[in-house]
């Protein structure tokens, strides 16, 4: 998906229902999906991108 160019974002909507907050959710993305620290920045960048807040 990243490859497409599509916004892609990693949450933890509910760290106690689903067993993992955001870092652990990174964390098995790397080590699951061999994902690199570039991969991982840009998804870390689109979370800020598609929220609702301010750009301030």
């Amino acid at each position: 998906m990243l490859d497409e160019g599509l916004v892609v974002t990693v949450n933890s909507d509910d760290p106690a229902y689903f067993g993992g907050y955001v870092e652990d959710n990174y964390a098995a993305l790397r080590r699951e999906l061999g994902m690199t620290d570039e991969q991982l920045d840009r998804i870390a960048r689109h979370s800020f991108e598609a929220s609702f807040a301010y750009e301030a």
